[in-house]
């Protein structure tokens, strides 16, 4: 009776270890995964960022031309009225 549990114990022992060790690796491919999703959202993220940052430059430098503009014509008006044109 001692031997037959004991290799039942033995045998019990091995399969529980086996199902432990598959759920690791199964968890471990799935967290790799998600590790691996999470870089990719990350460089789209920084991607996008740097997009947004040109826009906001080429934004400023539109609106600097536009009041640049908008200062020659108050000066020509400003200039016009102080020689009687």
């Amino acid at each position: 009776m001692n031997t037959k549990t004991g290799i039942m114990c033995a045998t019990l022992s091995v399969f529980v270890i086996g199902l432990t060790t598959a759920a690791w690796a199964v968890d471990m491919d799935a967290m790799k995964k998600k590790a691996e999703t999470v870089k990719g959202q990350a460089a789209a993220v920084k991607k996008e960022g740097g997009e947004a940052t040109q826009s906001a430059k080429d934004m400023k430098a539109q609106d600097a031309m536009k009041n640049a503009g908008e200062m020659k014509a108050e000066g020509m008006k400003l200039k016009n009225a102080a020689t009687g044109k």
